[in-house]
Order: structure tokens, then sequence, then C-alpha cells
């Protein structure tokens, strides 16, 4: 299940003592957990931050939880969506077949119940090739393209390198050791030539996009602020 760890994940629920308990198992398995009890929240939320599962509760304090999945499912048709509830409504789930609903978990979720959760959507994502850096820019490893605002950059051998090395260690320190194994290889890394990279990366995307930790390494940043 390591490939949830760099997924967000936003939570709508209302009942905050059941939130709290949820959101200290997600945060074992997920990156970042929002956590919302409105849809009106939830919806800012996801208009604002990059979202790759969504937990949501049906019976909400501003609404039904199903028209806020219909609202995703306007923008999104792919996002892995989880429903909890604490009934068991033959009537709801007809009306949930035809918005993919990736499943429908009872209250109190039991821990077994949660860990078939996880694998299930571990299995899923297991077959997602396109990785988003940050809301604005993401790289396709099938294509070897890396995308900012839906308009691909090509990148030079070594660029994809270096992307799919700092994506390899996301949230980490990439030190110039591991640079030189993995990007250049054979032939010996030298000071210009790693800055004439930095460089060149930079002006595809932004100035912010990889951050110079001085005399340690480098790391991608997710947030544009």
């Amino acid at each position: 299940m390591d490939n949830l760890k760099p997924l967000n994940i936003l939570l709508l629920e209302d009942n905050n003592e059941f939130a709290k308990n949820i959101i200290e198992l997600l945060t074992m398995y997920f990156h970042k957990i929002f956590h919302a009890t409105s849809i009106k929240k939830s919806l800012k939320l996801y208009k604002n931050n990059h979202i790759d599962v969504i937990i949501s509760d049906i019976n909400v304090e501003d609404g039904n939880g199903l028209d806020f999945i219909k609202d995703i499912r306007d923008v999104n048709v792919s996002i892995p969506i989880v429903v909890l509830t604490a009934y068991k409504d033959e009537n709801f789930l007809f009306k949930a077949i035809p918005l993919n609903i990736t499943s429908y978990e009872l209250k109190p979720l039991r821990y077994e119940n949660f860990t078939l959760l996880l694998n299930k959507l571990s299995l899923k994502f297991k077959s997602i090739d396109k990785v988003f850096i940050r809301k604005n820019i993401m790289y396709s490893f099938k294509e070897k393209i890396l995308y900012m605002n839906s308009i691909n950059i090509n990148l030079t051998k070594k660029e994809i390198l270096f992307i799919e090395l700092m994506l390899k260690h996301k949230d980490k320190l990439v030190t110039v050791d591991m640079i030189q194994e993995h990007v250049w290889e054979q032939k010996q890394i030298t000071e210009a030539g790693l800055k004439n990279l930095l460089f060149r990366l930079r002006q595809k995307t932004d100035k912010s996009f990889i951050k110079t930790v001085q005399g340690v390494g480098y790391k991608l940043v997710a947030s544009e602020s």
C-alpha cells in the first residue's frame, strides 16, 4: 500500500469524534488529510487543493452526501469516492450506482474492513501512470512528459531521469551523489552541468519548482506558496 503515501484524501464527516479516529488511521497511509464537516467546505477544499481520494458521509449538516458526490462527478468522473454511513439503505445504493462509487462502508468502520478498503484503493492507484507534483504540474511516467497547466513540456533525457528520481524520493532530499548515480550514470557530474540542468527545469516550470538546500541537496516543492 506504499503507493497511497503520496496521495491526498478529503474526508467529509460531521461527527468529530468519528472523524478524529479515522483521521488517525488515514494519517498512517496517506500524505495529507483534508477534513470538512459540511458540503460547502468540502467543495471549497476540493477546488483549492489537489485531492486524490474522497471519503464522504451521507447525512451531513448542510445536505446529502450524494448531492456532494454528484457535484464532484460533474467535474471529475474518475476520482475514487468512498461512502460512509451508519445506515444500510438499499434505495441509496441504487441511486449511487451511476456515480461510480469505489466502496460503500458501514459505520462503525472495523479495522479489518478499513484494511480491505485500503487494499482496494491501492489496487486502483497501481494502474495510474500520471502523478501530480503540485496542483498545476503533472508528470507522466509512460509518456515521459511533464505537464504544466495542461500544456506538455518536453524534457531531455537527463531532465527525465532527474524528475523521476525526485518523484521516487518525493518529500525527501535528493543529494548530489544520488543525482550522480541515477542521472549522470557513468559520466562524472560537474557543478556547471548540474546548475545548467536545474536552470533549464526552473525555466520550463517556475523558479520555486525545485528547492536547493545549500550544501545538502534538492527537493521538489509541492506548493506554489
